[in-house]
């Protein structure tokens, strides 16, 4: 394929892959790898990267990979070109090799594709309080809009679903941090001030956190952690001006591909729109609370995202690290077979 601009396929896909990095993830896991051979862009999961407890039927990595995949749809467009994807997983033989992205020739970029690759630059979950200033219902209805676009549902929930909502969130919270297996599996992706790791969460903005090394083990070790924890998210929620549920007509893989498309559109549309969100999936990582979540929200389908969404009362002081793209990216030469 030629490029007109005079750069190479594989120099606009990797620059896509360059933005697709940049997606969220559970924990700040990253597990995705890429391939690019001429003009495609394979996407694979990094199967070491699966949080075995936390996310045991890989819902939340298939969704984190669904995220990456919209940025790089993102930036083959900002970059002028078509995309066309192909969705690999809808034949069950090769479960870890998720979509191929192919470039469809030459198109003008619009003005929300150059915006939404500079909120894709600037993006991040913000784990903190938020203003206590209204999120407009047109803004929301946006954020419906990109949702439907990728094939999955948001629903701004009522004050008494939020209520029952954070009652939910300090429940789950207080169920998974006195498992065990699961502080030992979060204590794996907190990272302490000064590390030279590029994946997990910086431990000072997480809620419990601080910049002193030691401070982790502190908190992780602390009989109290799971009631002050559940409690300060249960407020947390009250507080926050919008609550979204994303959802899906299916619960397949597939959906959960689609899901993280329609979150990262999502986020994108808030980043423009001034506005931070924070995830509140611990209600959707025990099966039973998310049984719940769909009873209370009934017309989102399946549930599959949980978003608080507001104003940032504080600026993120410690932007969660992105590897490298040469640990995620492998370059083919030649034509594909």
């Amino acid at each position: 394929m030629q490029v007109p601009t005079g750069r190479s396929p594989e120099e606009v896909l990797r620059d896509a892959v360059a933005a697709a990095v940049k997606a969220p993830s559970s924990h700040n896991t990253q597990p995705w790898k890429f391939r690019i051979s001429n003009d495609v862009l394979d996407l694979f999961v990094d199967d070491a990267r699966h949080l075995r407890v936390i996310d045991p039927a890989r819902r939340q990595l298939v969704q984190s990979c669904g995220c990456a995949l919209y940025n790089a749809r993102v930036a083959v467009r900002a970059q002028g070109f078509h995309d066309e994807v192909t969705v690999m997983l809808v034949d069950g033989q090769h479960p870890d090799h998720l979509a191929t992205l192919h470039l469809r020739g030459m198109n003008v970029p619009s003005d929300d594709d150059r915006e939404r690759m500079k909120a894709l630059a600037i993006r991040h979950t913000n784990r903190r309080e938020f203003l206590a200033r209204p999120v407009a219902a047109e803004h929301t209805d946006a954020m419906a809009a990109d949702a439907e676009r990728e094939g999955a549902k948001l629903v701004r929930i009522l004050p008494d679903q939020k209520l029952a909502i954070a009652h939910l969130v300090d429940h789950a919270d207080r169920l998974q941090l006195d498992d065990r297996a699961f502080r030992d599996e979060l204590g794996r992706w907190l990272v302490p001030s000064g590390s030279l790791r590029r994946d997990g969460i910086p431990f000072a903005e997480k809620e419990f956190g601080s910049p002193w090394p030691l401070a982790k083990l502190r908190a992780l070790r602390s009989p109290h952690l799971a009631s002050a924890f559940g409690q300060l998210e249960e407020e947390r929620t009250l507080a926050s001006p919008a609550i979204v549920v994303i959802g899906t007509a299916k619960d397949e893989a597939t959906d959960w591909l689609a899901c993280g498309q329609a979150l990262e559109a999502v986020l994108l549309r808030a980043t423009m729109l001034g506005l931070s969100a924070s995830f509140l999936n611990q209600v959707l990582e025990i099966p039973d609370l998310r049984r719940r979540i769909g009873e209370i929200v009934t017309d989102v389908g399946y549930p599959q995202m949980v978003l608080r969404i507001g104003a940032a009362a504080s600026p993120i002081r410690h932007p969660a690290p992105r590897r490298h793209l040469e640990e995620v990216l492998e370059i083919v030469a030649g034509r594909r077979a």
